[in-house]
This record gives structure tokens, sequence and C-alpha cells, in this order.
């Protein structure tokens, strides 16, 4: 009996091959069960970390509504029906938290 047909007919290479291929599998499967457990566990906290703004405290909304404005102290566009606002010299400026709208009144006190 050859080398080449040691296990019942089937090339070695070829079983080596097909070994090789259900490790690989195996990998893949057991690399991606991790992955999704991980998402699992650490989506909700970078959620929360993104999350800023009225909708937060109303139980994170996630429909945008209303026109995007940009918010004049960090630059995010937030939605003009969830922002903080601040009506200043005929306008109403948008902010996305209490903190920038504090923040651009503190400013605003310093410029006076």
């Amino acid at each position: 009996m050859s080398i080449s047909h040691a296990l019942g007919g089937v090339p070695l290479i070829m079983a080596e091959f097909i070994g090789y291929l259900f490790d690989a599998i195996i990998l893949f499967a057991t690399i991606r069960m991790l992955y999704g457990a991980l998402r699992h566990v650490l989506e909700p906290r970078m959620a929360a970390g993104r999350t800023r703004g009225p909708s937060a405290a109303a139980g994170g909304a996630s429909d945008v509504r209303g026109e995007m404005a940009r918010d004049p102290v960090c630059g995010m566009f937030v939605s003009t029906e969830l922002s903080h606002r601040l009506k200043s010299q005929g306008q109403t400026l948008h902010f996305c938290s209490e903190e920038c709208l504090q923040k651009y009144r503190h400013k605003q006190r310093v410029a006076s």
C-alpha cells in the first residue's frame, strides 16, 4: 500500500488539506462567536457615550426630526427640534447639549 493512499483511498495530501480546512472553519466560527459576544457586551456602553442632548434624558429616541443645524460651540450637527435653543440677535442658535449652551453664554459674557 502506498503512502498517498494511506487513508482508505484518499491521497494523504488531500486528507491533510481537509484537516487544515476543518481547523480554519472552526477557528473562524470561534472568532466570529467571540466578536458577537464582545459586541453585545460593549455596544450599549459605546452607544451611551455617543448619546447627547435632550434625547438622552428622554430615553434615547433614535429618530431625528426637524432640520439640522450646527452647534456654534463644538460644531456638531443637531436636530432643530431636539436641540437646546438660545435666541440671540434676532436668530435662534441650536446647541447639542446644555454644556455647549452654557459655554456659549459664558463666552458672550466675557466678550461683553
